[in-house]
């Protein structure tokens, strides 16, 4: 690891020079002690230098394979290495003392390490105190890596760089502690909830899985089993083990110590674990009856008040743990409570309690409340499977227990749950809308297949979904309002959007919700983020209540690239928290773009890829999305073929697809087929006259000669998203139809959006227009270099290199010598590694 790393330069400086002849190395368990000491031997054994090693036991013997010792006398040039002296017995640290005041004026060398804290503590300080008054010793103590260290180590396991969550939770589980780091990192992998996505980890719920790697004997083991429930209860721990032991509290508070000895525990004001990784490996290795009898010991402590704890959590989660060992009504009765007032970031807590809270609840009805709770929370949990089960549950065995509202929220549940888990084949049974399903669930199964015409149609044919229930009405009038919209019919999203005190239960918050975010996703959808922006603070709604797809489409509107990319990769990571995720394949979309941009073609087919995988809504986004792909690497026929498809079914978005038709087509000077794109954008206007609809039909207009550029340039400006306005006015100078001074301020734009192919392809026009490049000819060389180190770092071939950056294939090998060169590296491979971790510097 990169810390170990320049320890050992600093020690191999202190061992070769003239410093003092033991260099005294300290630190925790864990932290990396005995690789250091490795890591040293090869290299002063490398350079021609004799080392012998011997290495302790617990019980003060030496180790097999070790140099014996007493040492026979360190000669010059030889270096001794002491590995885990905190076992060394009182006898062999005064043999030790001896040796290294008889190195003093030799070229001999002594390296030890101990592992802190240490038993007799007094007596081993007193000793290196003394030598390092005498100038014998040098002390390096070896210490966890900060969060902002953690990252290196991650790349090397994973590959892929760790988002900040990521990283600040594996810190909080080893402290930083690189050999507890690697257990965090194993701890969260075999619970899935590591996902990488573009060379990109990302941190996601999981499943709890046994994690077995702590080694006590069984004596400690029993005790360290029982600390790692019981820690948070601080001082009345010992007590509470030794009864469930049946221990002598002597004996518990003892082997307690022991653990604190070795590190395992630190003791202040209370108990904890030095790193906390290792309390979940303690857990894991609890048998059911035994988890469930410590937490019932901790319940009963925490309610007569002979303990007491700081964390919110805790009583909850034991009295989940614990089940009916303890009083079911009362349990039952937190569990609610607890659950009511959690915050929306503990979903999974709260899931798990309700899932307990069932199994307690004493009368078929209050099963039915408490099952329609606990799969409500699922759903909002994204916890599909368990959504879906609960649904079934309610709709087959408490179907006369249910309210229609009850019946309709169970049934919409269910349906989200089936296509977030892709069942399409029972979601399309329920699209045919059979006697036991609602109009309103059916049209809901219907716009998740993306049929979203036949949604509206039902709709339309079937108003019972008006008066079946207050949820039905509410669900109707959304889907509906929404499946109109996408087929080219606007009026009534947009007497909905504008008359929103007549939402259906606005009243009740997690429906006013929904309502908000599903308005504000289409509206984001549409390209309307003005308008998007507007409804949210007229709602006082947070972003941060957003999905990672809207939160996504707004960054990447308001050019903030590497945020938008971010946060797609987290919605793609995190597929448990999708919903009605309307949003998704338009986020694809926009993000796509703006990969393209910086030249990351991988990327940006990595995230098709992915949400191919995921069937969403409104697919034809992606066939957009495709094709921009293939315009980025000058495959145009393809392109064209694709963006025909898109404007074959749904209206949204076909305003994307016809205005790049338009360009490809004048590209090769076919202003027939670019007016036949102009005129279906003509006719999507008038049905459907958004911002973006107008913007894109202005630009066609334009580039034909058929009006001045300065309509499409102010609407562009007006409408204020960085990408939008870069592509229309590169299209417009292309075409002769503005001023082409117009790129230098576009060129600065995409300077801040680190859109590196972008701007290489407008310093060619700007060079063919005459146009003055910003930055001087330094700063053009090493961007464009950059850029070329980044596209081979892609997996692009020469071919397509050359498509990419406009040029011969001549070129991009003559580029790509110099490239490797002038770095050093002798594969892309290397280069894209280097790009990853950060080190490569152009």
């Amino acid at each position: 690891m990169a810390g170990v790393d320049e320890v050992t330069e600093r020690i191999l400086e202190r061992v070769t020079g003239a410093s003092a002849p033991c260099v005294w190395v300290t630190g925790p368990a864990g932290v990396g002690r005995t690789t250091l000491l490795a890591r040293l031997a090869e290299r002063l054994s490398a350079s021609g230098q004799e080392v012998s090693i011997v290495r302790f036991t617990p019980d003060g013997d030496l180790a097999p394979g070790s140099h014996p010792w007493p040492s026979p006398a360190v000669g010059d040039g030889h270096v001794l290495m002491l590995d885990d002296t905190q076992w060394m017995g009182p006898d062999s640290l005064a043999v030790l003392e001896a040796l290294i005041h008889g190195l003093d004026g030799t070229s001999g060398r002594l390296i030890c390490a101990t592992r802190t804290p240490v038993r007799d503590v007094a007596g081993r300080l007193a000793a290196v105190r003394r030598l390092r008054a005498d100038g014998l010793v040098e002390p390096v103590r070896l210490t966890p890596l900060k969060a902002e260290e953690i990252t290196g180590p991650v790349v090397e396991v994973l590959g892929a760089v760790p988002s900040a969550l990521l990283r600040d939770r594996l810190h909080e589980l080893s402290r930083g502690v690189p050999a507890a780091l690697h257990q965090a990192l194993n701890l969260l992998r075999a619970q899935g909830a590591i996902r990488i996505v573009d060379r990109r980890a990302y941190l996601v719920p999981g499943t709890a899985v046994p994690l077995r790697s702590v080694h006590l004997d069984p004596e400690r083991l029993a005790v360290a089993k029982a600390a790692a429930v019981l820690h948070p209860l601080g001082e009345a721990m010992p007590s509470l083990i030794s009864g469930l032991l049946a221990q002598d509290p002597a004996e518990t508070l003892a082997t307690l110590e022991n653990l604190r000895a070795d590190g395992v525990l630190h003791r202040g004001r209370g108990w904890r674990f030095t790193v906390p990784v290792v309390a979940y490996a303690l857990i894991a290795e609890l048998g059911p009856f035994e988890r469930r009898r410590f937490s019932a010991a901790a319940v009963t402590a925490l309610w007569n008040g002979t303990a007491h704890t700081s964390d919110p959590y805790y009583l909850p989660d034991r009295i989940a743990e614990a089940g009916k060992l303890i009083d079911p009504r009362r349990a039952l009765t937190e569990l609610l409570d607890g659950a009511a007032f959690l915050p929306d970031d503990q979903t999974t807590r709260g899931a798990r309690w309700l899932r307990a809270a069932v199994e307690l609840t004493e009368d078929r009805p209050q099963r039915a409340r408490v099952t329609l709770l606990h799969t409500m929370w699922c759903h909002l949990n994204g916890d599909h499977e368990q959504s879906l089960a609960g649904t079934r549950r309610l709709l087959e065995e408490f179907p006369d227990r249910l309210s229609a509202d009850a019946t309709q929220e169970a049934q919409s549940i269910a349906v989200c749950a089936l296509h977030n888990s892709g069942n399409t084949a029972e979601l399309a049974a329920i699209a045919m809308n059979p006697p036991e399903w609602s109009v309103a669930s059916s049209a809901i199964a219907l716009s998740l297949l993306d049929r979203w015409a036949e949604a509206a149609e039902l709709l339309a044919e079937n108003d019972s979904w008006r008066t079946e229930s207050t949820v039905s009405a509410m669900l109707g009038e959304l889907f509906g309002g929404l499946a109109e919209l996408w087929t080219g019919r606007s009026a009534r999203f947009g007497a909905n959007l504008t008359e929103r005190e007549r939402w259906p239960l606005r009243t009740a918050r997690r429906h006013r919700n929904d309502q908000i975010t599903s308005y504000a996703t289409a509206l984001l959808v549409l390209g309307e983020r003005a308008r998007a922006e507007k409804l949210l603070a007229d709602e006082g709604f947070p972003e941060t209540g957003l999905r990672d797809s809207e939160r996504s489409m707004l960054a990447a509107m308001r050019g903030e690239s590497s945020r938008a990319v971010d946060f797609a990769h987290r919605s793609v990571a995190d597929r448990s928290r999708r919903g009605y995720d309307t949003g998704s394949s338009a986020m694809h979309l926009s993000t796509v773009s703006v990969l393209l941009s910086q030249g990351r073609f991988s990327a940006a087919r990595e995230l098709l890829t992915a949400a191919r995988a995921t069937a969403p809504m409104l697919a034809h986004l992606l066939d957009i999305a495709e094709a921009r792909v293939d315009m980025a690497l000058g495959e145009t026929d393809r392109a064209a073929r694709r963006l025909h498809a898109a404007t074959c079914g749904l209206a949204v978005g076909t305003d994307i697809a016809w205005a790049d038709l338009a360009e490809l087509a004048l590209r090769r000077n076919d202003r027939a087929a670019a007016k036949k794109a102009l005129d279906a954008l003509e006719d999507l206007a008038a049905a459907m006259p958004t911002g973006r609809v107008l913007l894109h039909r202005h630009l066609v207009r334009a580039c034909l000669g058929q009006e001045p550029a300065d309509e499409c340039l102010w609407l562009a400006r007006e409408r204020d998203q960085p990408h939008e306005l870069a592509v229309a006015a590169e299209r417009l100078v292309r075409h002769g139809a503005t001023d082409p001074k117009v790129l230098t301020e576009v060129y600065e734009v995409l300077g801040s959006l680190d859109a590196l192919l972008h701007r290489a392809r407008l310093r060619s026009l700007m060079r063919k227009n005459g146009i003055e490049i910003p930055g001087g000819q330094e700063e053009t060389v090493a961007e464009n270099e950059h850029l070329l180190a980044l596209l081979a770092g892609e997996g692009l071939t020469n071919e397509q290199l050359a498509r990419a950056l406009q040029t011969s294939q001549k070129s991009v090998e003559g580029r790509l010598s110099v490239l490797f060169t002038r770095t050093g590296y002798r594969s892309r491979i290397e280069l894209a590694m280097a790009l990853l971790n950060g080190r490569y510097a152009s």
